[in-house]
């Protein structure tokens, strides 16, 4: 717009004076045409585009400026000076718009170079890139003596996916102006792009000789020596990189890529920590950086110290970030420091926007340590700070439940959470834990009643399904019913050792030992915690089927894994 307006920008300041003491000055286009009516229309259509000029360049008032011209197209519809302005003022928010306006001024002055290039950039902006391929033609045609028009014909060629085109054009350009080093730069790119790694080698080198103090050039240099197996030379052009710019983000980056490929592990996290110390470097990238390599147990444990270093950093620039809270807390728990974790955690409890997965992590770490106490506690203290959460009240009264033991004190509150429920998927949740604690009372009657009410509500919720089946077959009721349930929960969830065992012991139950057989073996094999039931009922299927010898190998391992012991004495007696 500087050299379009060149005239107009020294009327503006030889004629400074008259413009700045003139009573109209700072008033609205509206007040303004008003009082130069009187004026000819086109004395009048070139005072408001001197306005809009001024609105737009001495004061930055874009919404002042865009009115004058549009009263200046009101006078003058073909005024392809405001049409032009309008199409830049616009550009950025409205290109649709823009186009538009570029589209008539280009219409009107065909012999424009600046409208030209005004219209191409907007062709672009609003991916006619045909269009736009066919005007940047025309322009090199009439001003061949502009590299930018060169580089934006080899951007559009590599938009529609014509990478060779785009080089000749780059080519052309170079023949004709000699090296510039962003179409170098370009060229460079498109033939990493295009795989011509011999060719993209030789111009990196030209760009290191022309432009020695540009790093960017030194490290595509080290990555093509790096691919080539020439670690010696891709080091030296990496350092160079380095003494260039220490805390180059790029050279960073790909120094830390190169090290990994390489597994130096020291250098590797040395430039990770260089990484995480930079604010320019994005949170989300080095959250993920951090779980890929948290997430491979041998790299964590042979640098352990390390990663602590690193997700330090990452809790110490964003202590916001409930995310990297996280992480530091999942290292600590790694690295067997559970009591420090929670600390963490519960150093966030008084946070002035409070967080429910604080509270969450809290609660569900104190319920690993058996802390019943304090599970009640911080659950309390997160029901006041989230009252109305049902999820956090079903919490409450399942610690009630089980492990304050108090089941009776429990109906009330998961009635409570009934009432907060949301969904019918959550109401599903709530009737069975309801069923669940109804059984440990002993009142199946109230237990059934509460899992056909979930039912209802959710036709996937496999625990309903699971634990109904197991109940009815311990009382050995409905057994046709036990069986339909027990086989959809594991449809529902075929790897499911516990929902494995209800199918097989509903099967038992119905005295078809060898079908019972299979999902009970399939049950102890995906089973990863010992299940001492698993091994009894395992072993009670096997005798049976006539096998004495394997049933009382697995009623031995329920008793080793803290089975009854009275209960497995008597079945081995049968043995006997």
């Amino acid at each position: 717009m500087l050299y379009k307006n060149g005239i107009v920008l020294l009327s503006i300041v030889l004629f400074g004076t008259f413009v700045f003491t003139c009573p109209l000055f700072g008033r609205s286009p509206k007040a303004d045409a008003k009082e130069k009516k009187t004026l000819p229309r086109s004395e009048q259509a070139a005072y408001f585009y001197m306005e809009g000029i001024k609105s737009n360049i001495l004061e930055g008032d874009s919404a002042r400026s865009k009115a004058w011209f549009q009263k200046v197209l009101e006078i003058d519809s073909t005024h392809s000076p405001s049409l032009y302005e309008l199409a830049s003022l616009n550009a950025l928010d409205h290109p649709e718009e823009a186009l538009r306006y570029s589209l008539k001024a280009n219409a009107i002055d065909t012999a424009n170079v600046w409208y030209k290039m005004q219209l191409g950039r907007l062709l672009i902006a609003t991916q006619r890139y045909d269009s736009a391929l066919t005007l940047y033609d025309q322009l090199i045609k009439v001003n061949p003596d502009n590299p930018d028009n060169y580089r934006l014909k080899a951007l559009l060629y590599d938009q529609l996916g014509e990478p060779q085109k785009a080089l000749e054009v780059l080519e052309t350009a170079e023949n004709r102006f000699g090296l510039i080093e962003l179409l170098s730069s370009h060229k460079l790119q498109l033939l990493l792009n295009t795989q011509q790694f011999d060719r993209a080698m030789a111009e990196a080198r030209m760009l290191v000789e022309t432009f020695p103090y540009n790093e960017e050039y030194y490290v595509v240099l080290a990555e093509l020596y790096s691919m080539m197996n020439m670690d010696h030379l891709a080091q030296k052009n990496y350092d160079k990189a380095l003494s260039l710019n220490p805390n180059s983000l790029r050279v960073l980056a790909s120094l830390n890529d190169f090290y990994k490929r390489h597994n130096d592990n020291v250098r590797f996290l040395e430039t990770a920590a260089k990484l995480f110390s930079s604010k320019e470097f994005p949170l989300e990238t080095k959250l993920k950086f951090y779980e890929e390599l948290f997430q491979t147990p041998n790299f964590l444990r042979n640098n352990f110290i390390q990663m602590g270093d690193l997700v330090r950093t990452l809790a110490i620039t964003y202590p916001e970030d409930l995310r990297t809270l996280e992480l530091y807390a999942r290292y600590l728990i790694a690295g067997g420091s559970i009591e420090q974790a929670l600390q963490l955690y519960k150093s966030h409890v008084t946070d002035s926007i409070p967080q429910k997965k604080v509270f969450n992590e809290i609660i569900g770490m104190e319920a690993y340590l058996k802390r019943a106490d304090s599970v009640d506690k911080y659950t309390t203290i997160a029901l006041e700070r989230f009252p109305k959460d049902a999820e956090l009240r079903l919490q409450k009264a399942s610690v009630t439940a089980y492990m304050m033991e108090k089941p009776q004190e429990a109906v009330p509150l998961f009635e409570e959470a009934l009432k907060y429920a949301q969904t019918d998927s959550l109401r599903s949740v709530i009737y069975g834990a309801i069923g669940d604690n109804y059984h440990s009372l002993g009142d199946d009657k109230k237990c059934f009643k509460a899992y056909d009410k979930g039912m209802k509500l959710d036709t996937t919720n496999v625990s309903i399904y699971n634990n109904y089946s197991y109940f009815l077959s311990l009382r050995n009721e409905r057994l046709d019913k036990a069986l339909e349930w027990s086989q959809k929960a594991v449809r529902l969830d075929p790897n499911n050792p516990t929902f494995l065992d209800t199918y097989a012991w509903v099967l038992y139950q119905l005295g078809r030992y060898e079908e019972a057989r299979i999902p009970m073996r399939q049950a102890i094999s995906l089973d990863s915690d010992n299940n001492k039931e698993l091994y009894v009922h395992y072993g009670d299927i096997l005798y049976k089927l006539g096998d004495r010898f394997m049933a009382s190998y697995y009623w031995k391992k329920a008793l080793e894994n803290g089975y009854d012991a009275q209960e497995i004495e008597n079945r081995l007696k049968q043995i006997e």
